[in-house]
């Protein structure tokens, strides 16, 4: 049984997450964000189209109740994790209203951002929580075998009711492989991630995909669906020509795509006995 009183003092993202669930009990499938929200003293969830924002959290600073409101224009999926990132910051009672009326998040604050601002810290945690609690690691991590294949991600996004975006993020940061993705629209790229041991990607957000790669050549034929994984040119993603590479490209439609790459890293110790920095964290939607 869902009981805020039993989740006041905890403020770590991830604690707070695994107890609502734990709370809610065993689960194979989507988490009812909705009810869960509306069982912890929130009065009301909208979800519906909006102007200006991505989510709003309507509350007094002593967080009696909540109305959160969700923007579905970037997809139901998207806000579904917009309600759960609502709730985070009316859960985590150390967060600080935006203004009188308690929390906007616009566009922007959906993504975890590594400034030290209390702004951006909250955002991050809202986040945290968030995918935490609508794509826990024992429902996650099933579903990520070996070898990698962004079909993975497709099965958590249906399992989950999550967006595709969201599933191919937890997909990197859970995985036993060492993986990074590419979301490009009409060959050019929209913003890429990687796990911590990914090498730097050379491909930077508005540069063209790299010619020589398989993901640039599915996506000038236009058709759409998911390439086999192949091994690709390292140097033509990172700047590190000693590694090996695979990818794999999604082809959605209006020109949107995604490509996954998976690198082999070297053992440390192996060649020269150099190991990779641990650089990045993904982040969500």
């Amino acid at each position: 049984m869902l009981n805020r009183i039993d989740l006041a003092d905890i403020h770590a993202p991830k604690r707070l997450a695994g107890m609502v669930l734990d709370m809610l009990g065993p689960l194979d499938g989507a988490v009812p964000v909705v009810q869960v929200a509306e069982a912890l003293d929130i009065s009301a969830v909208h979800i519906d189209r909006f102007d200006g924002f991505e989510g709003m959290l309507l509350t007094d600073r002593r967080r009696t109740d909540g109305v959160i409101l969700a923007n579905t224009r970037r997809g139901d999926r998207r806000a579904r994790f917009t309600v759960a990132h609502e709730l985070g910051h009316f859960l985590m009672e150390r967060h600080v209203p935006s203004d009188e009326g308690g929390f906007r998040c616009m566009p922007s604050d959906m993504h975890e951002k590594s400034k030290a601002e209390r702004h951006y810290r909250q955002e991050a945690e809202a986040n945290r929580f968030a995918i935490e609690l609508l794509a826990p690691a024992h429902l996650a991590v099933p579903l990520l075998v070996d070898p990698p294949d962004l079909r993975q991600a497709l099965s958590m996004r249906d399992l989950l009711d999550l967006s595709l975006e969201a599933c191919v993020r937890r997909q990197i940061e859970l995985a036993d492989q060492t993986l990074a993705a590419i979301w490009s629209h009409e060959g050019r790229v929209r913003h890429p991630v990687r796990s911590r041991a990914f090498p730097f990607l050379t491909c930077q957000k508005g540069h063209a995909l790299p010619k020589e790669t398989a993901g640039f050549r599915a996506i000038q034929k236009g058709e759409r669906g998911i390439t086999r994984m192949t091994e690709t040119s390292a140097i033509a993603w990172t700047n590190n020509p000693e590694i090996e590479i695979w990818e794999q490209t999604r082809i959605g439609k209006n020109g949107h795509a995604v490509t996954l790459l998976w690198a082999d890293m070297p053992d440390e110790g192996d060649d020269n006995g150099e190991s990779h920095r641990e650089l990045g964290m993904p982040t969500f939607r």
